[in-house]
């Protein structure tokens, strides 16, 4: 399991966050949270939601760069998360060239996500949004 936070402006103003875990499974699960002043429900796709607590920090909204670098890091988790559960159904199943194909693959996505986890990471340290 993974934990992941999601971060959302609930209609009623609250700034909330959510911890949630989440496995390599693409079919992975959808959790409702609900803010916690006026009970508005948020999808996250995640197996179990950990906490919901209102967003205490400065208030400053993210910028650009941080915002493209989350969602291309999202968008390689995502990738990589689906390559891999391919990965394991094809285990046993298919000739040994196209598996080590499918596992070059998979390396290659992980090598993606980790890229774009550590410029966000430095991103956040240097910028601090």
């Amino acid at each position: 399991m993974a934990a992941i936070v999601v971060c959302w402006l609930c209609k009623c103003g609250t700034r909330l966050k959510v911890i949630a875990e989440t496995d390599f499974n693409p079919a992975s699960a959808t959790t409702i949270a609900l803010c916690p002043k006026c009970g508005d429900p948020q999808p996250i796709h995640a197996e179990k939601i950990t906490s919901v607590t209102e967003d205490m920090s400065d208030g400053r909204l993210t910028c650009e760069d941080k915002e493209s670098l989350l969602a291309a890091r999202n968008k390689a988790f995502d990738f990589y998360r689906r390559i891999a559960a391919e990965l394991a159904e094809a285990a046993g199943m298919m000739a040994d060239a196209e598996f080590q194909f499918l596992y070059d693959k998979v390396l290659t996505a992980k090598q993606v996500f980790s890229e774009f986890s550590e410029q966000l990471h430095e991103h956040t340290a240097m910028h601090g949004c």
